[in-house]
This record gives C-alpha cells, sequence and structure tokens, in this order.
C-alpha cells in the first residue's frame, strides 16, 4: 500500500496491493468517509489534516478499539506500506499506520523537480532507491527474487490499455465532448487496480466503442443543447462530491474535460518499454516531454495546463484547492494570473475537500462558478 502508482513493483511480486487515493475514493462513493472522518477525530487525528490520511487513521481507529463502522471500510492490516513522498501527507500516514498497528514502513523520497537541468541528478537520486532499497526490501518481504519478468508483463498490459484509453481521450477535443473528465476518473481502475490484468484492455476498448457510437448518433455528455462552456479542472476529483459538482456544472451547459490529475499515467504510450520495467518506471516521474515530477511543480504546471487548454480547447479553469492537500494547491492563483494573461482563459479557485463534507460549501461553489461563467462571458462578447 501506499503513493500509487509505486506498487507495481509489490503487483509484480504476487502481493495484494490499494492505494491512498483508490481508498479513500472507495470510501467516498460507498458513503462510509463522515463515520471513518469521526473515528479519526475520536483517535485525535486533527481535522486540518489530509482527508486521505484521516480516512486511513479512522479505519486503523476502528480495528484497533472495536469502533463499529461500515464493515465494507476495512482493510486487511498490510504487511508493509510503501510510503512514496512525493505527497508530503505520505510520512504522517506512514507514521500513524507504524504506531497505531505496527505496519512497517518502506520510505521512498519522489523529488519534485523544479527546473529541468535539475531532472539528471534527482533521477539518479531515486533510481538507487528503487533498485537498492525497494526492490531488495520486497524480496526480503516475499522470501524470493524480483520478478522482472511479471513486471514487464504487467506493463505490456499497460501499454495496451493506455494506448486504447488515449484514443478514448480523443473524444474528449469533440465539440460537443462525448464524455467528462468524471466519466474518465470512474475508469482509471484498469490502470491501478487491474494492473497486468488483460481485462483493463477490455474495458478500454468496450469504452472506445460506447463513445463511437454516441458521436454517430450525436449524443453529447450533456444535454438537450449540448455544452456551452469547456472547462479544466485542477487538483484532485472530488470523490464524494462527484453528483454535487455535476449538478450545479451541468445547468449552466458546463462540462469539465480535463486535468493535470488523471492525466498524469503515462500520457505517452511510448513511454512505455517492457523490456526495461524498472527503467520505465523511473523514466515516468524524471524523464520524457512531461515527467510527473514536473507537473506538480509551477513551471511545470504552467507547461502542462498550457498544453491542455490549447488540445481541448477550453474556455475557463477551476482550480479545486482542497483544504487538506497542501501539494496541489502550490500557486494556483499564479498560475491562474500567468495562463490568462497568455491565453486569455480565465479561472477561479473552489474551496473544498475530496471527501470531508465538513469543508464542501455549496454557496461558494456556486458563487465562484457564476463568476467564472459570466468572466467567460464578457471575454466573448
Amino acid at each position: 500500500m501506499g503513493f500509487a502508482p509505486t506498487f507495481i513493483f509489490a503487483f509484480a511480486m504476487g502481493m495484494k496491493c490499494h492505494f491512498m487515493a483508490g481508498y479513500s475514493a472507495y470510501c467516498g462513493g460507498i458513503g462510509a468517509a463522515a463515520e471513518v472522518l469521526q473515528a479519526a477525530e475520536m483517535g485525535g487525528d486533527l481535522a486540518e489534516s489530509c482527508s486521505y490520511h484521516r480516512l486511513h487513521m479512522g479505519m486503523a481507529e476502528a480495528v484497533k478499539r472495536n469502533i463499529p463502522i461500515n464493515p465494507d471500510a476495512i482493510l486487511p492490516i498490510p504487511d508493509i506500506m510503501i510510503a512514496g513522498r512525493l505527497c508530503p501527507e505520505m510520512a504522517y500516514y506512514a507514521e500513524g499506520l507504524n504506531r497505531r498497528l505496527g505496519v512497517p514502513v518502506l520510505p521512498v523520497e519522489f523529488p519534485i523537480v523544479f527546473d529541468r537541468e535539475d531532472v539528471p541528478r534527482i533521477k539518479k537520486y531515486f533510481a538507487a532507491q528503487i533498485k537498492e532499497t525497494v526492490i531488495p526490501t520486497l524480496e526480503k518481504v516475499c522470501g524470493k527474487p524480483f520478478d522482472y519478468d511479471r513486471m514487464s508483463e504487467i506493463l505490456t498490459v499497460l501499454k495496451k490499455v493506455v494506448t486504447v484509453r488515449n484514443k478514448c481521450w480523443e473524444f474528449f477535443k469533440e465539440k460537443p465532448s462525448y464524455w467528462t473528465l468524471w466519466d474518465y476518473g470512474v475508469s482509471i481502475a484498469p490502470l491501478f487496480y487491474m494492473m497486468g490484468d488483460p481485462v483493463g484492455i477490455t474495458y478500454y476498448e468496450k469504452l472506445l466503442k460506447e463513445l463511437q457510437e454516441r458521436k454517430e448518433k450525436g449524443i453529447p455528455a450533456i444535454g438537450p443543447e449540448g455544452e456551452k462552456y469547456r472547462l479544466y479542472w485542477d487538483g484532485w476529483l472530488p470523490w464524494a462530491f462527484l453528483g454535487k459538482f455535476m449538478r450545479k456544472l451541468t445547468p449552466h451547459a458546463a462540462v469539465c474535460l480535463t486535468g493535470r490529475y488523471l492525466w498524469e499515467f503515462y500520457p505517452d504510450p511510448d513511454m512505455i518499454d517492457p523490456e526495461h520495467p524498472v527503467e520505465t518506471w523511473i523514466n515516468l516521474y524524471y524523464d520524457g516531454k512531461e515527467p510527473l515530477a514536473m507537473e506538480y511543480a509551477p513551471k511545470g504546471a504552467l507547461h502542462e495546463i498550457g498544453n491542455l487548454i490549447e488540445d481541448y480547447s477550453l474556455d475557463g479553469m477551476i482550480m479545486f484547492s482542497s483544504k487538506t492537500c497542501r501539494l496541489w494547491n502550490i500557486s494556483q492563483l499564479d498560475v491562474i494570473d500567468m495562463l490568462e494573461k497568455k491565453y486569455g482563459v480565465p479561472g477561479v479557485i473552489i474551496e473544498g475537500d475530496m471527501i470531508d463534507p465538513a469543508m464542501v460549501s455549496d454557496s461558494q461553489i456556486d458563487t465562484r462558478l457564476e463568476a467564472l461563467f459570466e468572466l467567460i462571458d464578457a471575454r466573448r462578447r
């Protein structure tokens, strides 16, 4: 368990895995978030800390103290946690599970890259962790050599999955679009939880066929009049509130189409080289046109979002500022200001949370969305 998608190394060893955001989205989806968060507060966790972190601490408290919560929200206690610290909250997450339940932790640092000239030395440091720490530790836990062949098989399937997925992405460029960012958000399981399973290929082939049929029949993502505003969404998806946001956007004929999050996982299938599995995984973060570790820094964000604005003909930007996730909030106001000057595309910040209902305000969402639509309309005159 830990930061996705690092646990591909555990998948390659035949281990059962879950990751922080996946469990959190699941908890929100089954309506268990509020009670699990309450269990975390009973254990002393601060309400201001990451809601993903608090969900896991709440689950741990429920197991440790027999606190009654939705049984579907209970996870098996892990044998090891891979704590990938691209997210700074991961250190607290690891400490909490270790202290409460004695779960051993395998820490991995993912330094963010602010300037491209820093990539070689940071990539070397990251690669050393994978080769000298992650793989040997998993070999020790599993009692067998690392299965490079299985990792290659997983990557071979993933390459086919993302190739078909990218064909689905092309339908976001259509005017009107035939699906939404929310649709894609609930379609990412083949990329994370079905690693190496050919069923993931089948899933996206069926999705592609459905999108082709929608285009042939003229069925847009929202109707009956179709879309009026094509939007960028920055930050985590509000997993527990997807319906809420959809109901607020749809009456305005507004559709969210793309974002850095969800676009980050192998945007280019050619990045995947099954013959060099470990290097392929390292390159996802620190190599290629858009290294993942650069997209989290302001400079990389400007470049990536600018490309998305042009590629998907976007009219506006929504920066989702999660009150409990500090990483995604870095320089959002500055990013809006610089991109608006360059592309003439306005943006607003909506504060909220991915999971915690106490931090989501309907009136604030309504006010910010109305302001955004007024700005877009003013630019069109």
